[in-house]
């Protein structure tokens, strides 16, 4: 029987490779710009259906702010942030520390796209993601390391 820990490295390796090769494919044929606007699309979708698989893995039936923060936990650790949770009464605080995509753009000389990319997809993925946990759910994003921060950081506000 194949190893889980090698099938996990295998199809995580595929994901970030499509999504890197499908931005880039439609950048070349067309501009970043159309990349761009169509991964806005993507990453207005996927969070949902990412959402959705994890509560079914984890049996969530009837979700609210503690099943918010172990989706984002799983989420985060799945795709290899290095993050930290903060939670106060009606606040959500993550800090990202390490951002897997961020380093995937150093490593392909890419990384002056960052705080573009970081501009149209952080922004909607994550509240997009919240929102299927807890539906009124606030999304702010206090800093970002494409911007220059030393770190990512957003808050959740859950009334």
């Amino acid at each position: 029987m194949n190893d889980p820990r090698l099938l996990t490295e295998y199809f995580k390796r595929c994901f970030v490779a499509v999504d890197g090769l499908w931005f880039m494919m439609v950048e070349k044929e067309d501009s970043f710009e159309k990349a761009l606007e169509l991964d806005r699309r993507v990453w207005g979708i996927l969070p949902k259906i990412q959402a959705r698989k994890i509560k079914e893995l984890f049996k969530m039936e009837a979700t609210g702010p503690e099943d918010l923060v172990k989706a984002f936990k799983f989420k985060l650790d799945a795709e290899d942030f290095i993050s930290e949770f903060n939670q106060e009464a009606s606040h959500l605080k993550i800090t990202i520390k390490e951002c897997p995509w961020l380093a995937l753009l150093k490593k392909s000389k890419r990384e002056h796209l960052a705080e573009k990319i970081s501009d149209a997809i952080c922004s909607i993925e994550y509240p997009v993601f919240a929102r299927e946990f807890v539906e009124t759910v606030d999304f702010k994003m206090l800093s970002r390391r494409c911007s220059g921060d030393s770190v990512c950081s957003f808050v959740f506000t859950i009334p």
